[in-house]
């Protein structure tokens, strides 16, 4: 039983820590990103793609 609550604990604590290093990446390259590339959300590249695909 004891074995069970360390690998449980071992697995949270390694979730926690790959998330946290992915967010930190994520607002690190938002505040250091190159100035003369625009910003690009994945969300609007798949909105404009869907718009385009609808026009005739």
């Amino acid at each position: 039983m004891e074995i069970s609550l360390v690998l449980i604990a071992a697995l949270l604590y390694l979730g926690l820590a790959l998330g946290f290093i992915l967010a930190v990446d994520n607002l690190v390259g938002l505040v250091f990103r190159e100035s003369h590339t625009p910003l690009q959300l994945p969300s609007f590249g798949i909105g404009r793609a869907f718009a385009a695909s609808q026009r005739k």
